[in-house]
């Protein structure tokens, strides 16, 4: 009796430690999973990033002055013509029939230079001149820089893009010179960073001078 009393007693023991394993199992809570799974972001970019290109240097022509003699140009034909003032000195380059510009001679294109275009053929409001020039800008240039309040309703004021490794700074502004309801002119004036102040006096003598003739 005693060797069968033993084997009732290890038989008790081992169900015990099984069940005991079960019981555990099954109250031992699952871990929770919400959403979809996502990947975690790396600590560093996963992929080459091409750092920015280095500035070339202005050319160190001096910079554009104020107070400037100015003398009466034209763009356009016999037809269709715009009469404005511009530096006396400066000369007139690449011109075509609605498009003239004009720069100090003998100074390189990256210094500044003053442009003067009719675009009444295009037959835009005034807002989406500005609108296209800005996606252009965008599309086109590299790191350009558009200041808060520098974008108004008809003009890009001191702004700034990198062409061909320099940094330019422009004005341009858009003119309804007969009162035709559209863009009729468009006015721009780029240079470097030591040119902005005779480039804002320029374009405000431009402006005011500008009329059909």
């Amino acid at each position: 009796m005693r060797w069968r009393g033993l084997v009732a007693v290890v038989t008790l023991l081992a169900t015990g430690i099984v069940g005991g394993f079960a019981l555990a199992a099954y109250l031992e809570p699952s871990p929770v999973v919400t959403g979809r799974p996502t990947p975690v972001a790396a600590a560093e970019p996963s992929f080459p990033v091409d750092p920015p290109m280095p500035m070339k240097p202005d050319p160190t022509e001096p910079p554009l002055g104020t107070g400037l003699p100015m003398r009466e140009v034209s763009v356009g034909t016999p037809t269709s013509r715009f009469c404005f003032p511009a530096p006396a000195d400066w000369v007139r380059i690449e011109t075509v029939s609605n498009e003239v510009k004009y720069k100090l001679a003998g100074n390189p294109d990256n210094t500044f230079i003053l442009r003067v275009e009719q675009v009444l053929s295009q037959h835009e409001q005034i807002p989406n001149m500005v609108k296209r020039a800005v996606e252009d800008m965008e599309r086109d240039q590299e790191q350009v820089k558009i200041p808060l309040g520098h974008r108004t309703y008809d003009s890009l004021v001191n702004i700034s893009y990198v062409y061909d490794g320099y940094r330019r700074f422009a004005f341009r502004t858009w003119l309804d010179v007969t009162n035709s309801g559209q863009a009729e002119a468009e006015i721009a004036i780029t240079g470097r960073a030591v040119d902005v102040v005779g480039m804002e006096e320029l374009m405000a003598k431009v402006i005011a001078g500008i009329r059909a003739c």
